[in-house]
């Protein structure tokens, strides 16, 4: 084999490999999500909030595994708080995205997929990191990070 069609092939496997990293970070970051389905218990802990504060989480899927909607109350200092929050793969504009609604506003996050084992993603209004961290198929961490790095805090979610 010459060395032009080596360099060839080394081209097209560096753009396939590329590939399918995109996908991984598209609709199939997404599906990787799947175990999240149903309903979760979490204990909020870190700075910022008081110990020990409870949210609920529940998670559902679109038929196409495109989007997941996360719906969550949380108790805190005793008073509810609810959201609900879109996350999923915008196809014209092939990247992943999420939307949050709650009662003080609509928040979006510029989400960055599947990198070392956690789903990131950054809060657009502060540029916190949120990650969720998987632990088991019962158990997995939301951990969200001040941009600054002056606080983390995280959720412990079991079923």
């Amino acid at each position: 084999m010459s060395s032009r069609a080596v360099w060839i092939a080394l081209a097209i496997c560096a753009l396939c490999s590329g590939v399918a990293i995109a996908q991984e970070q598209g609709v199939d970051a997404i599906r990787k999500l799947a175990f999240l389905a149903g309903s979760w218990h979490c204990v909020v802990q870190g700075a910022k909030v008081p110990s020990g504060d409870a949210e609920r989480l529940s998670y559902e899927f679109a038929p196409d595994w495109s989007w997941m909607v996360e719906r969550s109350n949380l108790r805190e200092n005793g008073q509810e708080h609810w959201a609900v929050q879109l996350w999923g793969y915008d196809a014209q504009r092939k990247k992943l995205v999420a939307y949050q609604f709650n009662s003080g506003g609509v928040f979006t996050k510029s989400v960055d997929g599947w990198i070392g084992g956690r789903f990131q993603s950054k809060r657009d209004d502060s540029g916190a990191t949120v990650s969720l961290v998987p632990i088991s198929k019962s158990a997995f961490d939301w951990v969200i990070e001040a941009a600054d790095n002056s606080y983390t805090v995280k959720e412990a979610c079991t079923r």
